[in-house]
């Protein structure tokens, strides 16, 4: 069966094979069985309503799914499906429940496909054996990426040691709010024993609720003087908004997304 996969918007995670596509068929575009168009964010409902009409020339079955549509996280991972090569999800959901984020569901523990890039919501929170099992997988792997991040207040010693075992290209962790400081400290204190910058990164929400450009920058230079490297993640509403003034916030996000200009920054402030 060809099935086509559609997608209202192109991340760095899309597939990028000839049957995955990011906007209506083409005059050449061949015939398929099915056709998936693969929902992940409510902001793109609409357009994603709008391809699926599109798309009924070319098949039949036009089906509309994804977690913006069900509301839930997926079931088994597919390797290559509707997230480009290299990506692995080995389980589901997050137990936090945090206020920023869209996440809702108990964790779900996967059976375990190959893959360099982990994108699990919260790898672990998971039990110890599937955590080790991920771990074994990872070792036969080279440039591991853990960037559905780590959470901090997880990283233990034993964490660190399975960290050690494998070929690691990036940790993710993350400075949320300044409830979180306490946890990415303790985290950062093992880590960077043995990781440097290049490998330990943080994201660093901003623009979420009473924030203001001064506490974002503050929170992003305080993680890069823990040891890592801060990519400011502007927030975004389930309908799409950014917080207001949307120009002045994504031009702050630039600024805390360039390796280069941020080392500048903070070696200015050291001169």
């Amino acid at each position: 069966m060809r099935i086509a996969r559609v997608f209202p918007t192109r991340t760095a995670q899309s597939p990028d094979d000839e049957d995955a596509y990011f906007g209506p068929p083409g005059l050449f575009t061949p015939e398929y069985d099915e056709v998936h168009v693969s929902v992940s964010f409510t902001w793109d409902i609409e357009r994603a309503d709008q391809l699926a009409r599109e798309w009924q020339r070319i098949s039949r079955i036009v089906r509309i799914d994804g977690p913006a549509i069900s509301g839930e996280p997926g079931g088994e991972f597919v390797p290559g499906m509707y997230l480009r090569k290299g990506v692995t999800i080995t389980s589901r959901g997050c137990p936090n429940r945090c206020a920023f984020c869209a996440v809702r569901s108990p964790v779900k523990e996967l059976v375990i496909k190959p893959g360099h890039i982990v994108q699990d919501n919260n790898l672990l929170a998971c039990s110890d054996k599937h955590v080790d099992a991920v771990f074994e997988m990872l070792k036969r792997e080279h440039g591991v990426r853990f960037q559905g991040g780590l959470e901090a207040s997880r990283v233990t010693e034993r964490v660190v040691d399975l960290l050690r075992s494998i070929s690691v290209n990036e940790i993710w962790l993350a400075f949320d709010d300044e409830s979180r400081r306490k946890s990415l400290v303790a985290a950062t204190d093992r880590l960077r024993r043995h990781f440097n910058r290049e490998i330990l990164r943080c994201f660093v929400l901003v623009g979420f609720k009473d924030d203001t450009f001064d506490a974002a920058e503050e929170r992003c230079r305080e993680a890069f003087s823990l040891g890592t490297l801060p990519f400011a993640m502007l927030f975004r509403a389930e309908d799409g908004s950014y917080p207001k003034p949307e120009r002045e916030w994504r031009d702050f996000q630039r600024i805390w997304t360039r390796p280069a200009i941020m080392k500048s920054r903070m070696r200015s402030d050291n001169e």
